[in-house]
C-alpha cells in the first residue's frame, strides 16, 4: 500500500467512531475518558462475601493519603448487595450492607469531606424483598412497591422492577435521585444482560431512558454487564460508559489478554478478556460518546512488572476509567504503577487513542495512536505474546508527521527523551510488554 493511501486508511479508522446513533451528551462523555477512583470489588470477589466497614474506611484513608494527589478522588463500594436490606420509608436502600453501623449519608460526607467523591453500586431497577414485603409506597405515585416488581426476580433478595407498570418510571428515576441526595456522583449500574434477558431490549432502553433523563449532569452513569446489542445502540444513547469485556476476576494476565483469546460471542460478555474488549468496541470511544471500562485493575495478581505497567498503559491508552481495585494491604510495593504522572495527564486531558487495525488476529491491533491537543502523537506499542518481537510505527505513513520527517520521542515510562529520530521508532519487546511514547513533530531548518 502506498503512503497516500496508507495515510487514508488509518485516518478512516480513527474517523470511524462518528457513528449515525445520537448518544447521549453529558460533562462526563465530554471529558471523553473514564473518572480515576477506588473500588470495592478485590476483597468482595476473593471473599465472596460483602466488604466489611471497617476495611472500607482503611481503604478510604489509604486512597486520600496515597492517591488523591495523583487524581484518583473517588471511592466506590461494589456488589454482593444482597444483604443491604435496610431501607427507608419508600423502599430505598439507606446502607450497602445493613450490618454497617453508618448509612450511606454518614460514608458520603466521610469521603467528600476528605475532598473525595463519593462513587454507588446498584441498579435503579432492583427493588430488595425488604422493600416488597413492606409493600413501601411510591414517591410520587399512588401505587406501592408490590404493585411494580415484575414476574422475574434478579435472585431471592432482590427483584426486578416492570418497567410497563404504572408507578415503574417514578421509583427507578426516585432511586437515582436518592442516591444524588446522598452526594454521590457516580452510579454503577449492574447485570443489566440479565434485565434485558427477563424483560426484553424494548422495557430495558426503558429503563436506560430513566435513568439517563434522571441523572442528567449531576452523576456518571456506567453501565455493567450490557449486552451491547447492535454494537451499542441502547447503551450509547442512555450511558456514560460501558464495560467492553468480562470481569476481573482472579485478575493476572488471563483477564488482560488470554481469556478466550480472539473469541466474541453477539450477548454479554462479547469479548472475554479485556485487550480483545478494548479492539471490539475502539470505534465508539470519542468525546461525547461513550467512554470505554476496562472493568477493575488488581496490579497485585500480575506476573512481573512488565505485565503491571502493561496492564496500566492499557487502560490509560484506552481512554478507560482507572479503577484501583487493590486495597492497602494487597497492594504491596506497587503504588508507584499507580501514580505514573504522564501517563495520568492523558487521563486528565481526555486522551484515548485507536488501534491501528480492528481485526483483533492483526499485528495492527496491539498498535494504539492518538493525537493531543497540542499535535504530539502518543503511541502504544504493546506485545501480548509470549515470545519476543519487534514492534515500530511509522512517523510519516502512519502518523502523517511531516518536516523533514524528524521526531523527538518520549518514553513515558521511563521519563525521559530518546531524543531526534527519523522515519520510524521501533523497539523489541518482551513477553507481555509495551512501550508508550509521546511524539513531537520537529520541522528541519534548510540553509
Amino acid at each position: 500500500m502506498n503512503i497516500k493511501f496508507k495515510k487514508i486508511a488509518i485516518w478512516s479508522l480513527l474517523l470511524a467512531s462518528f457513528l449515525p446513533v445520537t448518544a447521549r451528551d453529558s460533562q462526563f462523555t465530554r471529558k471523553g475518558t473514564g473518572p480515576m477512583y477506588w473500588i470495592a470489588y478485590e476483597y468482595c470477589y476473593s471473599n465472596d462475601k460483602p466488604l466489611p466497614e471497617d476495611r472500607y474506611k482503611k481503604n478510604i484513608d489509604w486512597i486520600n493519603d496515597n492517591f488523591k494527589n495523583y487524581g484518583y478522588d473517588m471511592i466506590c463500594t461494589d456488589g454482593w448487595i444482597e444483604q443491604a436490606q435496610t431501607v427507608d420509608r419508600n423502599g430505598y436502600i439507606t446502607k450497602y450492607n445493613s450490618s454497617w453501623s453508618y448509612d450511606f449519608r454518614y460514608w458520603s460526607d466521610y469521603i467528600r469531606g476528605k475532598g473525595m467523591k463519593f462513587g454507588v453500586y446498584y441498579n435503579p431497577m432492583w427493588l430488595t424483598r425488604t422493600a416488597c414485603d413492606k409493600d413501601c409506597p411510591v414517591l410520587g405515585t399512588n401505587v406501592t412497591t408490590k404493585q411494580i416488581v415484575g414476574e422475574n426476580s434478579f435472585n431471592g433478595d432482590l427483584y426486578w422492577v416492570d418497567t410497563a407498570r404504572p408507578g415503574a418510571e417514578q421509583w427507578i428515576k426516585g432511586y437515582v435521585r436518592h442516591f444524588i441526595n446522598f452526594g454521590a456522583t457516580y452510579l454503577r449500574i449492574d447485570f443489566l444482560e440479565n434485565y434485558e434477558r427477563n424483560y426484553g431490549s424494548e422495557k430495558y432502553a426503558q429503563a436506560l431512558k430513566w435513568i439517563m433523563e434522571e441523572a442528567g449532569n449531576e452523576i456518571f452513569v456506567s453501565l455493567v454487564m450490557p449486552n451491547c446489542f447492535s454494537h451499542g445502540k441502547n447503551e450509547m444513547i442512555s450511558g456514560d460508559m460501558i464495560r467492553i469485556s468480562n470481569d476481573c476476576f482472579g485478575g493476572g494476565w488471563d483477564f488482560v489478554s488470554t481469556r478466550k483469546r480472539g473469541k466474541r460471542q453477539e450477548q454479554w460478555p462479547q469479548y472475554d478478556n479485556v485487550f480483545d474488549g478494548f479492539i471490539g468496541f475502539s470505534d465508539i470511544a470519542a468525546h461525547g460518546k461513550l467512554i470505554m471500562d476496562g472493568d477493575f485493575m488488581r496490579i497485585n495478581t500480575m506476573a512481573s512488572v512488565e505485565e503491571k505497567k502493561f496492564i496500566f498503559s492499557l487502560m490509560v491508552v484506552c481512554g478507560s476509567a482507572l479503577a484501583i481495585a487493590d486495597q492497602y494491604d494487597t497492594i504491596g510495593d506497587d503504588a508507584l504503577v499507580y501514580q505514573n504522572e504522564e501517563l495520568i495527564e492523558l487521563n486528565r486531558m481526555g486522551f484515548y487513542a485507536k488501534p491501528l487495525s480492528g481485526d483483533i488476529k492483526s499485528k495492527g491491533s496491539s498498535r494504539w495512536i492518538g493525537k493531543l491537543p497540542n499535535g504530539d502523537w502518543v503511541v502504544g506499542l504493546f506485545n501480548r505474546e509470549d515470545t519476543v518481537a519487534r514492534y515500530a510505527i511509522d512517523f510519516v505513513g502512519e502518523l502523517g508527521i511531516n518536516g523533514g520527517h524528524a521526531a523527538n520521542v518520549r518514553d513515558l515510562w521511563e521519563h525521559k527523551d530518546l531524543g531526534c529520530m527519523d522515519g520510524e521508532y521501533s523497539v523489541l519487546l518482551a513477553p507481555h510488554s509495551c512501550k508508550v511514547i509521546r511524539i513531537k513533530s520537529l520541522v528541519r531548518k534548510h540553509f
